[in-house]
């Protein structure tokens, strides 16, 4: 039992200087490995109580932890949470039980699951923002492609705004970027919509 846990530790904090988890993170990201340690001192490993951990939201998860003497080493491997996994807002509870069938709850709380870059497609996480900034631009500059004439920005038609009233709008969704990219940047709010899947805010 001590090996296994020297390697499980060993895992989750190689090549990093930084204090041992004794909690679920606030958020981390989908595809990538958290490891802590929870101390129950009325629960005790050691005792036979097993720490269960489950994540409900957009997909689910339960992991079942490893006793470390009298503490429970928790462990979400990459693999959980990659592929069809959903990022997103999750709650979470933790709950003990032993062989007695007695079952308690001992934690609960939200957790974010960021989305997982290395699995991210082309203009997957772009902003919606941005892509109404560039299919403006497309269509000032005269080079809206084929098949995006029937976009909307604001309730209206890209294809059919006057070049004025897209300069005007560009102007504000520039500056609504902004506002992403800064928080302390004020701006005034820009309704979005388009017809198509990809494009929808």
């Amino acid at each position: 039992m001590l090996f296994r846990l020297v390697r499980l530790c060993c895992r989750c904090h190689r090549g990093r200087m930084t204090q041992e988890l004794t909690h679920l993170p606030d958020q981390f990201a989908a595809g990538t490995t958290v490891c802590y340690r929870r101390r129950l001192a009325d629960y005790p490993a050691s005792a036979g109580w097993a720490l269960r951990v489950h994540l409900a939201g957009a997909s689910v998860l339960a992991k079942t932890a490893v006793g470390a003497g009298d503490d429970h080493l928790v462990t979400i491997e990459a693999s959980d949470t990659e592929g069809e996994f959903a990022a997103g807002q999750y709650k979470w509870v933790e709950r003990v039980s032993n062989d007695g069938g007695e079952v308690y709850e001992v934690g609960r709380g939200t957790v974010t699951i960021l989305p997982n870059l290395a699995e991210a497609s082309e203009g997957s996480e772009q902003e919606w923002v941005e892509r109404a900034i560039a299919t403006l631009r497309a269509h000032i500059e005269g080079r809206l492609p084929a098949g995006m004439e029937s976009y909307q920005i604001a309730g209206r038609v890209v294809a059919k705004m006057p070049i004025k009233e897209a300069v005007s709008l560009l102007s504000s969704l520039e500056s609504r970027l902004a506002s992403i990219q800064n928080p302390n940047f004020v701006t005034r709010p820009v309704l979005v919509s388009f017809t198509k899947p990809g494009f929808e805010q």
